[in-house]
């Protein structure tokens, strides 16, 4: 109770990333994302919540509302009960204060699901996954399975530590020279757009092993395949819309900078790359495609680029006209700069989170894993990956009426003999 008490009276400053959000967020730009464990039994309500409540005091830096300051928006720690939800078929919509009491985290439950949403300045989907990994294993614990914290999973019974609540970016950054951010603006899907709280899904389900060995077979990681996949699928869409487009096809595919940096921050610590072909240099074929999808990330993925990358955001944020500027000068100055750095500069987002680890104990009681990104009406058509014991989970959320991109994608998976099992939210 102790730790409670210390907790609700404490404040937060944003890290680095997180003060982009609240700059760009909209009704149909939320900046939300979601992540979920799908169990072998059904979900019960009431000890999902006792679980939830214990996690929000192991892990108070979700537990928060935003406030605006005179120069910058801040957390304060929420006091008030947080409820779980029912889960709806379109995830991922924007938060209203008024409808979740302010906190920026949903728990939804349905069936055998247990899905956490959350505000990206809350955190990135490695620290969603801790939080979800630990209130699951909290739920079993008490429902009276053993469960050994590891893996992600954190123990309840244990106090928070510091470092969980760290912005890492300054110190990851050091004294790296600031990239340039600037890259032409990019060539985006068309489609009739669906109404506002509509996000449609569409999950391709494939056994790990196939996709590895036909990874393999062209010298490349999983995330490189995939990215190759998706890029070339773009491309090929944007020469039937567009032949004569001059604009390049782009995906963006966000890295996890704790592969580089040791810490134990559970907020948002990543960067992120953009490989891409330029039509106006000629035909693209698959095989060429991958080779510079993977030379490309193989020299962009690094410590020192993305330091760079780091660094040019972390010297606007200590230069004095900016810490000086109000809030309302600071917000409209961010929206301008990230409409010229930001998705307008990719055609799509690919995410992978990896093969999602757990306790021993816990193997036996959860199905699969999912992520799934939140609405963007610039890039309209996004896909993010995880895997989990043998399977991966390709999840596409769309904000058009069209499956072209979906459907190219599947189809060139299973003409290279690998199997896709296709479930989605549609009617």
């Amino acid at each position: 109770m102790r730790e409670k008490e210390i907790h609700s009276r404490r404040w937060y400053r944003l890290d680095n990333a997180a003060k982009l959000y609240p700059a760009i967020r909209s009704r149909k730009n939320p900046s939300t994302f979601r992540v979920s464990a799908t169990m072998k039994d059904p979900v019960d309500p009431v000890i999902l919540q006792q679980a939830l409540d214990d996690t929000l005091i192991r892990l108070p830096g979700f537990s928060v509302r935003m406030r605006s300051g005179l120069f910058w928006h801040y957390f304060l720690q929420a006091g008030e009960p947080f409820r779980i939800q029912e889960d709806v078929v379109n995830p991922c919509m924007d938060f209203h204060t008024q409808d979740n009491g302010g906190y920026l985290i949903r728990v939804r439950y349905f069936d055998r699901r247990i899905a956490l949403e959350v505000f990206h300045s809350i955190t990135d989907g490695s620290g969603a996954m801790v939080f979800l990994k630990t209130m699951v294993g909290r739920y079993l614990q008490l429902r009276g399975i053993p469960i050994t914290p590891g893996k992600g999973m954190l123990d309840c019974e244990s106090s928070p530590e510091e470092e969980e609540l760290a912005d890492s970016f300054r110190e990851f950054a050091g004294n790296s020279s600031p990239r340039s951010r600037r890259e032409q603006q990019a060539y985006h899907v068309p489609g009739l757009a669906l109404p506002g709280a509509v996000l449609n899904l569409i999950t391709g389900t494939i056994p790990t092993d196939a996709l590895r060995a036909e990874a393999i077979k062209h010298s490349v990681t999983v995330t490189e395949y995939l990215v190759s996949v998706l890029l070339f699928t773009l491309y090929q869409i944007q020469q039937k819309d567009k032949p004569r487009c001059k604009q390049p096809v782009k995906v963006s595919v966000p890295v996890n900078l704790r592969q580089f940096f040791p810490t134990q921050t559970l907020r948002n610590f990543s960067s992120y790359i953009n490989p891409g072909v330029e039509p106006t240099q000629g035909e693209y074929h698959f095989d060429e495609v991958i080779r510079l999808v993977h030379h490309f990330i193989r020299y962009e993925a690094t410590e020192k680029q993305l330091r760079g990358k780091v660094a040019a955001n972390v010297s606007s944020e200590k230069s004095i006209f900016v810490r000086l500027a109000p809030l309302f000068l600071k917000n409209f100055i961010i929206s301008m700069v990230y409409k010229g750095v930001g998705p307008t500069r990719f055609t799509s987002t690919l995410s992978n989170l990896g093969r999602v680890e757990i306790p021993e104990q816990m193997l036996d009681h959860i199905e699969h894993f999912d992520l799934i990104l939140g609405p963007s009406r610039v890039t309209r058509v996004n896909c993010a990956v995880v895997g989990y014991n043998g399977s991966l989970r390709i999840n596409f959320s769309r904000v058009i009426r069209e499956t072209f991109v979906e459907r190219a994608f599947f189809t060139f998976l299973v003409r290279q003999g690998i199997p896709v099992k296709i479930e989605s939210n549609m009617e």
